[in-house]
């Protein structure tokens, strides 16, 4: 009975390990989308033909600092950090875009297209994609609040939980070029919605280390020990 809690304690470790995300050492950048301030573009296109540029695009920090960005603001989202070629504050950030979609009807699908900067691009000395991690999942939510007015812990955490809509996995090959994430059908929905009622579409995004192959080794290895373990003890029984 001691041996198989033990056995049961060890498979446990081994799923808690494998689902626990990597984190970033002090100082060192995890982010997509840096450097984007007064450049590039932000655009929703609806079914396939309509473009809608971001009349608001920025960022709201782990602090609740929200840099307002306006049209032409930046709109990294991770850290930027202070021991890199970042520069920056070891906070991490999520971002958002505003769209005015008052003239959109009808719509069946999305898009959003945001530009990554490309390696030396507006003071980036990595590009926009600068991370720890081989790649990042980039993960789109719902909106609740204002990202244009509001500032503070909640407007963090709104940007990067509710519904999703929609995600992609981004590397270093983005930077220079433009990284499409289609919406999916939630997404159409507010789209829709937003045009029946204020005409403003929020969206926010934050990422996420994408697990290296070999966490889904340990995953699987867990897994099958856990299997061995119930078949031992049915057959004892």
């Amino acid at each position: 009975m001691i041996k198989n809690n033990k056995l049961v304690s060890t498979v446990a470790c081994i799923l808690g390990l494998a689902v626990l995300p990597s984190v970033a050492s002090a100082g060192l950048s995890d982010h997509t989308f840096a450097w984007t301030q007064g450049i590039g573009s932000a655009q929703l296109v609806l079914n396939g033909s309509t473009t809608y540029t971001a009349t608001n695009r920025g960022w709201v920090d782990e602090l609740g600092t929200n840099n307002f960005g306006g049209a032409t603001g930046n709109y990294i989202a991770g850290t930027c950090g202070s021991s890199d070629s970042c520069f920056g504050s070891d906070r991490f950030a999520n971002n958002y875009f505003a769209f005015d979609v008052h003239r959109a009807i009808g719509t069946t699908s999305a898009v959003l297209n945001l530009y990554q900067p490309a390696v030396g691009e507006n003071g980036g000395a990595n590009g926009g994609f600068l991370s720890q991690s081989a790649a990042l999942l980039y993960t789109l939510f719902d909106v609740s609040g204002n990202p244009l007015t509001d500032s503070g812990l909640g407007i963090f955490n709104d940007l990067a939980s509710g519904n999703s809509y929609g995600s992609i996995s981004v590397d270093s090959s983005s930077n220079g070029s433009i990284v499409s994430i289609t919406l999916n059908a939630a997404a159409v929905a507010a789209i829709d919605a937003a045009y029946n009622s204020t005409g403003t579409f929020f969206i926010g995004g934050t990422v996420s280390p994408v697990p290296e192959p070999a966490t889904y080794g340990m995953l699987l290895a867990g897994l099958g020990l856990l299997g061995f373990m119930v078949r031992r003890k049915n057959q004892v029984v």
